[in-house]
């Protein structure tokens, strides 16, 4: 009787992490796929799909798709021309998600951008802010 408590026990905890394990998936899914989307809309010049992705504080800051993407192209270049882009594993902060992305820029150097993300009052994935830093060994 004892065991069968425990064993159902042990079931439901396995069945919970699996459950969480799954929300953490998705996820991760749903952010790096709204950061690989801006990034694409950047690299072809698609202002209405970048600025999308972009929070409403973001929109505030900088009102006009074309203020948005000038801001892009002049402060974040390797963001604005990214080549090639890969995932670290994201972390949960207060508000949201951060993530860093691993970026290759168009002379071939390597990046790291921390982005940050938030869910709107519609419960979508956007982009709050984006911190460009040196990759080791850049000097």
């Amino acid at each position: 009787m004892v065991m069968t408590i425990i064993s159902r026990l042990a079931f439901v905890i396995l069945l919970f992490g699996l459950s969480l394990s799954a929300a953490h998936a998705d996820t991760t899914s749903e952010i790096q796929s709204v950061i690989a989307d801006q990034l694409d809309a950047f690299g072809k010049d698609d202002d209405t799909r970048a600025y999308d992705h972009a929070s409403d504080m973001i929109k505030q800051l900088f009102p006009s798709k074309s203020i948005f993407m000038e801001m892009v192209r002049t402060g974040y270049p390797p963001v604005y021309r990214a080549k090639s882009w890969s995932f670290a594993e994201p972390t949960k902060t207060e508000t949201g998600i951060s993530q860093i992305v691993k970026l290759t820029d168009e002379q071939g150097r390597a990046w790291n951008a921390l982005y940050t993300l938030e869910r709107d009052s519609k419960g979508e994935w956007k982009i709050t802010g984006c911190r460009i830093l040196k990759s080791e060994g850049m000097v």
